[in-house]
């Protein structure tokens, strides 16, 4: 059995935090034993605690924290820890420091941002991930940057796509999210699950509802829609303060922080993620899991998803106002485009986003191997 420690600053809810809950779902227990260090407690701490995983509060300060760094390589040394396994600069950096005082543990790095990095950072990370002993791109935009932008040895860095889990997605789940918003079965669901922060583009798609709106009403008033937007953030009231001011309010429902993704999914009709910058893009593969036509942004690791050659859904230009409301009535006009889509959008899951194949690389990165 492999102990794997997971290391993250704040454990919330986001992709990070569901990235670990995958690898969770399937390692822990099974090959290896998870254990989650953390500093901020959040929502997501529920998430590892329902798993049994153990949890300990490790205050990390400061990407140079010594103090943290010590007590890590005390806490590795009672739980007879073989890897750390980070997912931030801050982490990284504290797991390196402990190593270099002596903790024999092998660190790895998930690298699950495509933001680009002032000089300074780019200088320190050249000189932090000599010491991991791999890092993992979460898309090959992700792993380009770091090689081509960034300058770091390319023979660390493995790209490893995170799947899904098709055998969970295909099992039935609760489709009460209609009923609890009173939703009737007719009216078309148009879903976005993303933080509230700038690089997710909320305020591109609160423009381009208001466009889309203006459109249905001119030319089918008789059509019904909600769009839901899941998540919360930084953003979250500017947002509705905005969809207020653009009088589509009534049109959109905030749900805040929700862990049923699968059944809001499932309840839904259309998925749209609308980020500036995205590294990934996991909501897109639950939402193709979900049985969910997908209009996407080229923002990064989406093309990477959705694109010509799988021919699964609809890729714009961030900003885009007029093709996103088009590509909104195409699919809601076109159903024998949507059910391709759809379709094709299934095959990219078991072919290239295969949740074993997750499993499977990152295991042997753990164990040394396929370095």
């Amino acid at each position: 059995m492999t102990n794997v420690l997971h290391l993250i600053n704040y454990l919330g809810g986001g992709g990070s935090e569901i990235y670990i809950y995958t690898l969770a779902k399937k390692l822990h227990n099974n090959h290896c034993k998870f254990y989650i260090a953390y500093s901020e407690e959040g929502k997501g701490l529920k998430l590892f605690e329902d798993l049994g995983i153990e949890t300990i509060k490790l205050q990390m300060n400061s990407p140079f924290d010594i103090k943290a760094a010590n007590e890590l390589k005390k806490i590795c040394k009672e739980l007879s820890i073989d890897v750390i396994h980070t997912h931030f600069l801050r982490e990284n950096y504290i797991s390196i420091l402990s190593k270099l005082l002596g903790n024999k543990v092998r660190v790895i790095n998930t690298r699950h941002m495509l933001d680009k990095n002032s000089k300074s950072v780019i200088s320190m990370n050249k000189f932090f991930t000599r010491f991991n002993d791999s890092i993992i791109a979460v898309s090959s935009s992700v792993r380009n940057q770091m090689i081509y932008d960034e300058g770091l040895n390319p023979n660390k860095i493995k790209l490893i796509y995170t799947g899904v889990d098709l055998e969970e997605w295909s099992k039935p789940s609760s489709l009460n999210f209609r009923d609890e918003y009173k939703i009737p079965e007719g009216e078309i669901l148009i879903t976005t699950i993303a933080r509230f922060s700038k690089e997710k583009g909320h305020e591109f798609l609160i423009n381009s509802i208001k466009y889309f709106k203006d459109y249905i009403k001119t030319n089918n008033p008789e059509f019904k829609f909600k769009f839901v937007l899941v998540g919360e953030g930084e953003l979250f009231n500017d947002i509705i303060d905005k969809a207020k001011d653009l009088q589509i309010y009534d049109d959109i429902i905030f749900t805040g922080y929700r862990r049923d993704i699968k059944n809001i999914l499932k309840s839904s009709d259309i998925f749209i993620l609308p980020s500036n910058n995205e590294a990934f893009g996991l909501s897109i593969l639950e939402a193709m899991a979900a049985g969910l036509p997908v209009i996407t942004t080229n923002s990064g690791g989406t093309r990477e998803i959705i694109n010509k050659d799988f021919d699964n859904g609809i890729i714009i230009e961030y900003g885009e106002i007029h093709k996103l409301s088009e590509s909104l009535v195409a699919l809601i006009e076109n159903k024998e485009l949507k059910e391709q889509y759809i379709a094709n959008g299934y095959k990219t899951l078991s072919t290239h986003f295969n949740i074993e194949k997750t499993i499977e690389e990152t295991y042997n990165l753990y164990k040394g191997r396929d370095i």
